[in-house]
């Protein structure tokens, strides 16, 4: 996925949420509000997420 793609998924479907957004390249970050981090490899269609600091929630299939 791209990154454009990702920012795109992920300000759908927090339209209303402050998100900041980050890449290395290999992979995609988005910090929902401090408290949902969602991330995905730039080859992979997945979404994932981690709550609180690091507790993973596994696939985040509502947004993809």
């Amino acid at each position: 996925m791209s990154y454009d793609d990702f920012k795109r998924k992920v300000q759908k479907a927090y339209p209303d949420a402050k998100v900041s957004y980050s890449s290395n390249g290999a992979q995609h970050t988005a910090n929902v509000e401090g408290r949902l981090v969602l991330y995905t490899n730039a080859d992979s269609d997945a979404i994932y997420g981690m709550m609180n600091g690091g507790v993973p929630i596994g696939r985040a299939i509502g947004i993809e």
